[in-house]
């Protein structure tokens, strides 16, 4: 019975509830912006835009409900994992350690989000519940477990509104969340001792708070390309200026965000460079702080997504119509202290349904 508690405590936590110590703090990314390299500060024209520019609410020209939207990504290692977690057996040492040491140096993530919302010109409101696991083993020679945990509940909305002859869009959203979080690690010994399921509840810690971001996106200009006008604009937002401080879970830094966009016929072309004041990410590397990416409707239903996110490709399908969504992606997220450094590949499916 103990080794079915610790297998449920460590590894089916990881496909049904982040982060490695190197790896950007989030609440919530975006099957479209990430498809895109994550450059969206710029567009963030849809209900995304409460999580990277609350301003491009300002820019919606539908109004769209999604009552139902599921969200799983994994990775590899996440995956290999599990599947050989269930036969080692927890109760014996040996056997745990070996375990561990097969894994040494490599990471394991998993994730699962939901994010109903209501968008129409002008606003959104959303609610999100998220939850991020990354595994990790390390010391070859005394076998740890470091455990990553993050998860997240609360609701969002936003409102932006137009000046300037719809050149200028200017907006504000809000959040309140509810997060709980660990981040421990686990010898062979903890991990064998009767009780570590109850041990693995007892060390999350808690906390909540309101966020606060601010946004502006600019249309420079527009202009033409055959029969077809385009426009080039660019933003900045600045996330979680209060509130940022969640009590006894993982906190939330201030960032600030720049982009620019180009958005001609069914293509749109971003780049962004994230958290200029390097308040997340060491200022000495820029690669990762610079998303690129590209959004082509091949259909009416149709989206084709690539870009680059801190130095690594991603790519994405999504098809959705008024009822129905669902996307495909592949991005990398940089888990160590320099792009280029450590990726680690994931895969991502989201269904949702609407009207």
């Amino acid at each position: 019975m103990k080794r079915y508690y610790a297998m449920t405590g460590i590894f089916l936590l990881m496909i049904t509830t982040q982060v490695s110590a190197q790896e950007i703090p989030y609440i919530y990314k975006g099957v479209r912006p990430m498809g895109m390299g994550g450059a969206f500060v710029a567009l963030s024209d849809d209900a995304n835009a409460l999580f990277y520019n609350p301003a491009g609410l300002a820019d919606i020209k539908t109004t769209r409900t999604s009552v139902f939207s599921l969200e799983i990504e994994t990775d590899s290692q996440a995956r290999d994992m599990y599947l050989d977690a269930v036969d080692t057996d927890f109760d014996d040492d040996e056997d745990t350690a070996s375990f561990l040491r097969k894994y040494i140096g490599d990471y394991g993530h998993a994730s699962i989000s939901i994010f109903p919302n209501y968008v129409r010109p002008n606003f959104a409101f959303g609610i999100i519940g998220s939850a991020k696991t990354g595994l990790q083993a390390r010391d070859l020679q005394y076998p740890k477990l470091i455990v990553d945990v993050i998860e997240d509940a609360g609701v969002c909305a936003g409102y932006a509104h137009a000046f300037l002859d719809d050149t200028l869009l200017v907006g504000a959203g809000a959040k309140y969340l509810f997060r709980r979080s660990i981040s421990e690690e686990y010898s062979v010994a903890d991990i064998t001792t009767e009780g570590f399921e109850d041990r693995l509840e007892d060390d999350f810690e808690e906390g909540s708070g309101a966020l606060l971001d601010l946004g502006v996106i600019y249309k420079v200009r527009e202009f033409k390309s055959g029969e077809r006008t385009g426009t080039v604009q660019v933003g900045i937002s600045a996330n979680n200026l209060v509130g940022n401080g969640l009590g006894d879970a993982v906190d939330l830094d201030t960032h600030v965000d720049v982009g620019a966009a180009v958005k001609i016929g069914p293509a749109n072309i971003a780049f962004d460079y994230v958290d200029i004041s390097s308040n997340l990410i060491d200022d000495q590397d820029t690669g990762r702080h610079i998303h690129l990416g590209v959004e082509y409707a091949a259909t009416e239903a149709l989206r084709l997504r690539t870009g680059l996110y801190q130095g690594y490709m991603t790519l994405g399908i999504g098809f959705e119509t008024k009822s129905i969504q669902l996307d495909v992606l592949t991005y990398a997220e940089e888990i160590s202290a320099y792009s280029g450094q450590q990726e680690d590949r994931r895969y991502l499916l989201r269904m949702g349904f609407g009207f």
